[in-house]
């Protein structure tokens, strides 16, 4: 089983410098921290580059490896990069170095060609040869099964879109899963006894064309196995070009996906920073207003002794508008006082009133003309300047607090155009990131002309297909006619030699049999195996009781079985994904070839139960599993206290600039 050990990064993509990474022993999980545009996927690309010496990007386009040089290494004029990878399997150590290095001669590169690919592979101490390197990597990590071991949340997404049935890329995952599984083991001897059943055919064949009783039907035999070898190769060829044109379509298609993705980033970088300035011009005005009021904030410092001014003021006012209003009362009190004494009659009552009440009326007239004199003109005065201060100070006191209030608000609005404006910056410098490993110059001719050819490719592709169904046919007609002339042969041929070689060919193809029931038995039992742990894995990372379980289909594509029984149609892309990661888990769980699992992002489309699972079962769908994730994906402390004592080792990958960082 395959373990890594160590990873020694030189100069590769985001990673200046030398930086390595040490891996455990032990099985568990590992997680690297990092930011979006830190390096998550170059790390995965990093992997899949020293196994496998290629590099692609999500949409699954290789890369030209000079694109990984380490943009700020390269102005120090340090050219090319290096991974190396320390690992163990099945009892062996190795070392895989890979390098892109500078072809002898030249100091400063002008493209791809100037470079030169240098790989070395040490075994146990011993460097290997080329001849024992490529099979020993073959064996490691086969380059068709390395994306169930290497794998992100977009290819995730696609798997059960390439697992339909009757496509040619769904046919290319059935044979990497039967490779990861084992089957080409029994494959192998199928074809090795197709090999020999040729051969005794054609000795049967020869045979028959030495008798005299069956010379022409010999003949006749000979020239339809002929035939059917030919239209045989034709398919063959037809095959391997229908091969070539899928990854020609698929390079087509991801240029177009980069074209489209790169002109929506160029377009959100541009309103970004439209967005920016606008923000930016806004800011300046509130700045600007700020300054204007700050001119008179010296009032708020004196609100306080205004305060205390306004207090005492208002204290004399109620003091002297009391006694005013005392006199104002007194009048009229007087008034009919006085009344009384002229009338003889209270006004109140109507009663009349004696002389002993006149004459203490008299003295209380006199009493309170004396003690509610009012105001002396002096006071008079007083009160109205102190009511005319008072409303100048009302003022100041309004426009104090209206100028705090407009202060604060302004302060609140400069706070969050500074803040729109520090995320506006972020987002600028991550799309001019992204725009600058594409190239910003995009010609309109280009795109015309990669979707012209998309369209050719998918026209041969179609064309291909009716030609492999057309010779699939003809191979088919032939095959009948060759049965039957064969019969014939067999019932006239009397010669030894014919008979000799018509018992091989019988035995043969007893053999053949075996091995062809031998295979789909073996498939079987394998698809089931792998639908019952993908079952049980599904059960467990969904944690939903409405579904029982997985269903698989000969190419082993899963369906989700309800507990009714109906399959469910429809499924979220959420759905989607657990499936994949089931279908991946399974697969490991069964196949004789085994490994680390490495996931970027694997949380993305998932609700924070689902992750929760995931974090919880990731451990057992591998012996080495290495997850590259960013904090907003799945929180942290989830994922440590569900994979718990699991968590062998974590990193943080570190922004030192947009082209640097560093892993801690």
């Amino acid at each position: 089983m395959l373990h890594f050990r160590k990873m020694t990064l030189r100069d590769f993509g985001p990673y200046k410098g030398e930086q390595v990474i040490d891996f455990s022993d032990q099985s568990g999980v590992t997680i690297f921290w990092g930011n979006n545009g830190r390096g998550k996927t170059t790390l995965l690309n990093a992997f899949r580059y020293g196994l496998f010496g290629v590099v692609q990007r999500r949409n699954g386009v290789l890369k030209n490896l000079s694109a990984m040089c380490n943009a700020e290494a390269v102005v120090e004029e340090r050219y090319g990069f290096s991974v190396i990878l320390d690992m163990t399997n099945d009892g062996d150590t190795y070392r895989l170095t890979r390098q892109l290095a500078l072809r002898p001669g030249v100091v400063k590169p002008a493209g791809e060609e100037d470079y030169e690919k240098v790989l070395s592979l040490n075994k146990n101490g011993s460097i290997l040869s080329p001849e024992d390197r490529e099979h020993e990597l073959n064996v490691i990590m086969p380059e068709q099964v390395a994306r169930f071991f290497l794998f992100d949340a977009e290819l995730l997404q696609e798997y059960e879109e390439l697992l339909e049935t009757n496509t040619a890329d769904g046919d290319q995952i059935k044979t990497s899963i039967e490779k990861i599984l084992g089957v080409p083991v029994l494959q192998n001897g199928v074809v090795d006894v197709e090999d020999c059943l040729s051969n005794y055919e054609r000795q049967k064949s020869r045979a028959a064309r030495a008798d005299d009783k069956t010379m022409q039907l010999g003949q006749e035999l000979e020239n339809l196995t002929a035939n059917i070898e030919e239209h045989q190769n034709i398919i063959r060829e037809k095959q391997a070009e229908q091969i070539e044109l899928i990854r020609e379509k698929n390079n087509l298609e991801g240029k177009m996906q980069d074209t489209d993705k790169l002109r929506n980033w160029i377009t959100q970088r541009n309103e970004a920073e439209q967005n920016k300035k606008k923000a930016e011009g806004k800011l300046a005005d509130i700045q600007a207003q700020l300054r204007e009021v700050m001119r008179n904030a010296w009032r708020g410092m004196l609100l306080n002794t205004i305060r205390d001014i306004r207090e005492n003021i208002e204290s004399e006012i109620t003091i002297l508008d009391g006694k005013r209003q005392k006199k104002k009362v007194a009048d009229r009190f007087i008034l009919e006082m006085k009344k009384a004494i002229s009338d003889r009659v209270c006004p109140v009552c109507g009663q009349d009133v004696s002389s002993d009440i006149i004459q203490k009326l008299r003295n209380h007239i006199s009493e309170s003309t004396n003690e509610f004199a009012g105001l002396t003109e002096k006071e008079r005065q007083r009160l109205s300047d102190l009511n005319l201060q008072l409303s100048t100070i009302r003022d100041l006191s309004s426009d104090t607090e209206n100028m705090k209030t407009k202060i604060a608000m302004l302060e609140e609005r400069k706070d969050e155009l500074e803040l729109d404006i520090g995320m506006y910056r972020q987002t600028i410098e991550e799309l001019r990131e992204n725009i600058s490993r594409y190239g910003e110059n995009v010609k309109e001719a280009d795109v015309l002309s990669i979707s012209r050819k998309h369209s050719e490719v998918e026209q041969n592709l179609r064309d291909i297909r009716r030609g492999i169904e057309d010779e699939t046919k003809k191979v088919a007609e032939l095959k009948v006619n060759k049965d039957k002339v064969a019969a014939t042969i067999d019932k006239m041929a009397g010669g030894t030699d014919y008979r000799v070689a018509s018992r091989k060919y019988d035995l043969c193809e007893h053999v053949y049999q075996i091995f062809e029931k031998s295979k789909s038995l073996y498939r079987e039992r394998l698809k089931q195996n792998v639908e019952k742990d993908a079952t049980e894995l599904f059960v467990k990372l969904t944690g939903d009781k409405d579904y029982v379980g997985l269903q698989i289909n000969d190419n082993y594509g899963l369906e989700i079985i309800h507990r009714s029984g109906r399959k469910v149609p429809g499924r979220s892309s959420g759905y989607e994904h657990i499936v994949a990661l089931s279908l991946i888990g399974a697969l490991h769980m069964n196949a004789p070839l085994r490994g680390p699992i490495i996931m970027d992002s694997p949380f993305g489309r998932l609700d924070p139960t689902h992750k929760a699972n995931i974090a919880h079962t990731l451990s057992s769908m591998a012996e080495q599993a290495i997850l590259l994730a960013y904090t907003g994906e799945i929180d942290d402390q989830v994922a440590r206290k569900e994979i718990g004592n699991k968590l062998i080792h974590e990193y943080k990958l570190e922004r030192v600039s947009s082209m640097h960082t560093e892993i801690k």
